[in-house]
């Protein structure tokens, strides 16, 4: 008898969506390295665990980007954080 959980597994990917003001350097979200994301623009999607994680960078003029967040679900989840105009960061799962 064979078993198959392929769909069980946990496969999630997260993408940086930077309305900031300036453009956002070595951003890293957990396990995910998105690289530099410029104001306006959005990174490609990058593979990232499950659970929480912390997110690192900075911004063009020197200011330290940090904060956190959780991801969670079985199966592929697609998520997209953004990073508004007063600096706030949101997680959405993307539909």
């Amino acid at each position: 008898m064979f078993l198959f959980s392929s769909c069980l597994k946990e496969n999630h990917s997260i993408r940086m969506k930077n309305n900031f003001s300036e453009q956002l350097n070595n951003v890293r979200m957990g396990t995910a390295e998105i690289g530099s994301v410029p104001a306006g623009a959005t990174s490609e999607y990058k593979s990232i665990n499950t659970g929480d994680f912390t997110i690192s960078g900075t911004t063009a003029s020197g200011q330290n980007l940090s904060g956190s967040g959780t991801l969670s679900g079985k199966g592929k989840h697609k998520w997209t954080l953004t990073v508004d105009g007063s600096g706030q960061v949101k997680i959405v799962e993307d539909k």
